[in-house]
């Protein structure tokens, strides 16, 4: 009974947190530029993360390795959606987000002001378009931040991998940086047809949420394959050794 009031109660708030940001960056975007209002919420998600969202919700963050201060694509592999909230913590960085996403009320339109570059894996053009926007934003220095799996899992280890982040990331000589992201229970991750609702009071019922964050050097290439089977590989290695750790099955 804790856990269901202490979860509903940390979505509450956390919907709040989010509704109060939204009016934040709306009304306050009206003095700034296109191109500042972008570097704005970037820097803004990055402050709420670290110094609110966080606290509020029981996440403890272990990290390993070094954070990238260079431009690059981070890419990681898919437990749920918090994922890429508990990188940007550290990497100012545009997240490629499944379109979904785009139309959860409220959430859906935060993240557009935040800087989300939103694909349909499904679709050709739609995945083209998203690599030419991914493209851009790395010319002007940001980085990008990308789950290559393309969906949420709670396998030991990573599954198949889109290649066409690491197909631009090779002909374009862009760093990789690998990120193994890891949680302490199984039931963490968000799969199948579980809500974002359910899952969320489940999850953050808990007093605290742990995670695992390791970060890789950064790899240069210009070969996809290369670049693609290295990144597997060290995460897939990286997630057997966090899981016999914290022994899970």
């Amino acid at each position: 009974m804790f856990s269901k009031i202490l979860g509903s109660t940390r979505l509450i708030i956390f919907f709040i947190l989010v509704f109060l940001f939204f009016l934040f960056l709306f009304f306050t975007n009206f003095f700034y530029s296109k191109e500042r209002q972008i570097k704005r919420g970037l820097t803004i998600r990055r402050i709420v993360i670290r110094q609110i969202l966080n606290r509020l919700i029981g996440i403890r963050i272990q990290v390993n390795g070094t954070i990238p201060q260079e431009r690059c694509i981070l890419m990681a592999n898919h437990r749920t959606y918090y994922d890429a909230v508990a990188v940007l913590k550290d990497v100012l960085a545009f997240p490629i987000g499944k379109i979904e996403v785009q139309s959860w009320p409220l959430i859906g339109y935060l993240a557009s002001l935040t800087g989300v570059l939103f694909v349909d894996r499904s679709n050709k053009t739609s995945r083209k378009g998203t690599i030419g926007a991914m493209l851009q934003k790395i010319n002007e220095g940001y980085n990008i931040f990308n789950t290559p799996e393309g969906t949420t899992h709670d396998e030991p280890t990573t599954i198949k991998f889109h290649p066409g982040t690491f197909v631009a990331a090779a002909e374009h000589k862009i760093p990789v940086v690998p990120i193994a992201i890891e949680y302490r229970y199984k039931k963490d991750a968000w799969i199948g047809d579980d809500t974002f609702i359910r899952h969320f009071i489940e999850c953050f019922g808990k007093w605290k949420t742990e995670v695992v964050i390791t970060y890789f050097d950064p790899i240069v290439s210009d070969d996809a394959d290369y670049l693609l089977n290295t990144t597997k590989s060290l995460i897939d290695n990286e997630l057997i050794r966090i899981r016999n750790e914290w022994n899970i099955e």
